[in-house]
């Protein structure tokens, strides 16, 4: 069947330690210019790379308005988007649509490996022994430095999260996860056996199989659309070939793409 198109703009919103074009390197890899030559209109707004949700929401917010020229007081009407979030861009976007006084109409919400319920890599450096802290010291290295949005995302603040910012009505709710098995030089190797080899009664959705950083149990939320094959956190971003010869996956994330504005475009536009 092919693929159908939504009228309204779709927004791409980029996870932590992301931005988009930074020394002309797309965070979501030829997503958009996939989407554009295939009659889409998208926009990718640029936030904190290590901000809190909040903060990143904001700055979402005010990068939307720039985006699709919405300017306060004026008298144009209120276009509708539909909000596409990778990792924390998921959170960025549920957090946005409880902010008072959109000039924009949010008609639905896709997430993609989002930790909805929170990530334990947040606590992997106190977890690892000497070995492994060199093995996957790039990773903490990246880690190091984004202390507020890592917080923000522990199992322990994301409840706090779920409870205060719940679904808002009218607005519909998607995602999709990913999982993957890492070979023992992957950047995810570590945090991936962290994920799925310990447990926390308490916070049971975060633990599991996962993508290197998201256990697919988190990563749920709202309709829950699928799994998007054996691939990495940085895979569903196209990215993946970077891991290639390490367990990863050159995943087809352009097919991918489409099938989730396929799914806007049905089930939110009503267009068939």
């Amino acid at each position: 069947m092919p693929y159908i198109y939504p009228d309204n703009y779709i927004v791409l919103c980029h996870g932590f330690l992301g931005t988009d074009g930074m020394m002309g390197v797309n965070y979501f890899r030829g997503v958009k210019a996939d989407l554009e030559s295939q009659g889409c209109k998208v926009v990718v707004p640029k936030v904190s790379m290590t901000g809190s949700i909040d903060e990143r929401a904001s700055q979402l917010n005010s990068q939307i308005n720039d985006l699709l020229g919405l300017r306060p007081g004026a008298s144009t009407s209120r276009p509708d988007v539909h909000l596409i979030g990778h990792s924390m861009g998921g959170l960025d976007a549920r957090r946005l649509v409880h902010m008072p006084d959109l000039r924009y109409n949010v008609l639905s919400i896709t997430t993609i490996s989002t930790p909805h319920y929170g990530s334990p890599v947040a606590s992997l450096s106190d977890s690892l022994g000497f070995v492994s802290r060199i093995q996957c010291q790039v990773l903490l290295g990246l880690l190091s430095g984004s202390g507020k949005a890592m917080n923000d995302m522990t199992p322990q603040n994301m409840a706090h999260f779920n409870a205060s910012y719940k679904d808002v009505a009218g607005i519909k709710y998607y995602s999709v996860t990913s999982k993957f098995d890492p070979k023992i030089n992957h950047l995810f190797y570590v945090s991936n056996k962290h994920i799925n080899n310990h447990s926390d009664p308490r916070y049971p959705e975060a633990f599991g199989e996962n993508d290197g950083m998201v256990s697919v149990g988190s990563a749920k939320w709202g309709e829950y659309l699928g799994l998007e094959g054996d691939t990495s956190h940085i895979g569903v971003v196209g990215w993946g070939i970077t891991g290639i010869t390490a367990g990863d996956s050159n995943y087809n994330t352009k097919d991918m793409y489409r099938r989730l504005v396929d799914n806007a475009a049905r089930k939110v536009e009503g267009k068939a």
